[in-house]
């Protein structure tokens, strides 16, 4: 059930950090990658706030880590671009985009430099390194 700008309950635990009514919800039917009127979802909320055990719990439960909203902001940019660098992490190893961009052409990269949130870009360099390092012993 949404309200008339598409918030559910989902989202709105997910944004405030309510990880146990999240995993209760979606054990309860909860659409997880519902998408409001303006394209947020409950992971992308979550992230932007930095709720790390919500993200995990979402990421766990199949939330698209590569949903975009109406600007095309991901999961990955709005934890970028809020500082938040364990979510970051979280969602690089769930496999989220990297490549993709904003409306304006930026990447979550770009948004954490521009931002000045070095441990973020300090998580993208780790991650690359991990990617490549796996792709040498494959």
């Amino acid at each position: 059930m949404q309200d008339s700008k598409g918030v559910t309950a989902l989202t709105l635990a997910a944004q405030e950090g309510h990880a146990r009514v999240v995993d209760l919800l979606i054990r309860h039917g909860a659409e997880i990658n519902l998408q409001s009127s303006n394209g947020s979802s409950a992971l992308m909320l979550a992230a932007q706030e930095g709720h790390e055990r919500a993200v995990e719990l979402l990421l766990q439960r199949g939330a698209d880590a590569n949903l975009q909203e109406s600007d095309c902001w991901t999961a990955l940019m709005f934890a970028a671009a809020q500082g938040h660098p364990a979510t970051v992490r979280l969602l690089l190893r769930a496999g989220a985009d990297t490549k993709l961009r904003s409306e304006h052409g930026k990447s979550a990269l770009q948004m954490a430099k521009e931002q000045g949130h070095s441990e973020c870009v300090e998580a993208f360099r780790q991650h690359v390194a991990e990617v490549t390092a796996s792709q040498r012993e494959a």
